[in-house]
């Protein structure tokens, strides 16, 4: 066979395969674009928080000790949160 058929929608095989090798580098690569579209867009600190957490949930399959510290650093936000509330 001489050309290997990839399906429009096939992001896996798009991104991580074809553009960035391996998914360290897609992780990477992934992370420089979010900080980019942040300080474009001027997000604050919690959005880019919130973002950075949804993409990490969304990579847990590959990196699970990153899942584990963010699951942790979304407690101790919670925490934070609560507890600045209940003061007032």
């Amino acid at each position: 066979m001489l050309f290997n058929i990839i399906q429009p929608l096939d992001l896996e095989t798009i991104f991580v395969n074809y553009f960035a090798g391996s998914y360290k580098i897609f992780f990477f690569i992934a992370m420089i674009v979010f900080a980019y579209l942040g300080a474009r867009f001027r997000m604050s600190n919690n959005v880019f928080l919130i973002l950075m957490g949804l993409f990490v949930i969304f990579m847990a399959n590959y990196y699970s000790l990153l899942f584990t510290i963010t699951i942790f650093l979304i407690g101790l936000f919670f925490y934070y949160t609560l507890s600045k509330i209940i003061k007032t």
